[in-house]
């Protein structure tokens, strides 16, 4: 399992050709999280742009079983 600062990973939950998808919490809160990267080591603005976008449109709802969205980190 990797380890990122600020968060204790739990699960892989899913891994496709471009990003890989963990589910963990947040340290300094305890907030249960979904952290999505992308598994290459450089994006390119397209796939920046499809980030943020996918980020705005999650942030956005405000229904029942969808995950809230806390922030877009680089």
């Amino acid at each position: 399992m990797i380890t990122i600062p600020e968060y204790q990973i739990f699960a892989k939950i899913y891994e496709g050709s471009n990003s890989i998808v963990y589910r963990g919490k947040q340290e300094k809160d305890h907030l249960p999280v979904v952290l999505k990267f992308n598994k290459g080591n450089y994006r390119s603005e397209a796939e920046n742009n499809r980030y943020r976008k996918e980020y705005e449109i999650i942030s956005s709802l405000s229904l029942s079983g969808v995950i809230k969205a806390y922030e877009l980190e680089k």
